[in-house]
């Protein structure tokens, strides 16, 4: 039963994400200075990224709410993997699908399809919850203290990444 109860609440974050007008207009920034739940996933190499962590090392964090469907995910992909490689030793840095069938296998197909260079988790709406994201396509910065300093659903350029990411290592 608590297994259907996830599914079904998992679905429900991918519906209301897909077909809901996000309250977040696509060049608007929502600053919440909280303090951002512990939370930790893996990528599909193995690799281990969670905010206790990156706090630990001194480093800000970034979570990028993707899925493989989304359109507007995939203008952003080359940014990020052009991007990625310049900052990846100063940032921590992982792509999280919000929806719970980008398993393993779907997100290492599109991973290799679209050349990306950038870690990549499977499925995990709950980080999406967790995080107070409303949609997929949604660059979440978290500041070397674990909290929040942007949160912008858009499609951005390299440069305006690039603006995004050193400011949080300045933070």
């Amino acid at each position: 039963m608590k297994l259907f109860l996830t599914f079904l609440t998992s679905i429900s974050l991918v519906f209301l994400s897909v077909y809901s007008t996000p309250s977040i207009s696509e060049n608007e920034i929502e600053i919440n200075l909280e303090k951002v739940p512990d939370f930790e996933v893996q990528t599909i190499d193995g690799q281990e990224v969670s905010l206790k962590k990156s706090i630990k090392e001194g480093k800000p964090t970034v979570v990028y709410l993707t899925a493989s469907w989304c359109p507007m995910c995939a203008k952003n992909w080359p940014s990020l993997s052009e991007v990625y490689p310049e900052f990846k030793d100063k940032l921590n840095f992982v792509a999280v699908s919000i929806d719970p069938t980008d398993d393993a296998t779907v997100m290492k197909k599109l991973v290799k399809e679209k050349n990306l260079t950038f870690p990549v988790a499977p499925g995990n709406p709950e980080l999406m919850v967790k995080l107070g994201a409303k949609a997929q396509a949604t660059t979440v910065g978290i500041d070397k203290n674990g909290n929040i300093q942007f949160m912008e659903r858009a499609v951005m350029t390299a440069d305006e990444f690039r603006k995004v990411f050193q400011s949080l290592i300045e933070a």
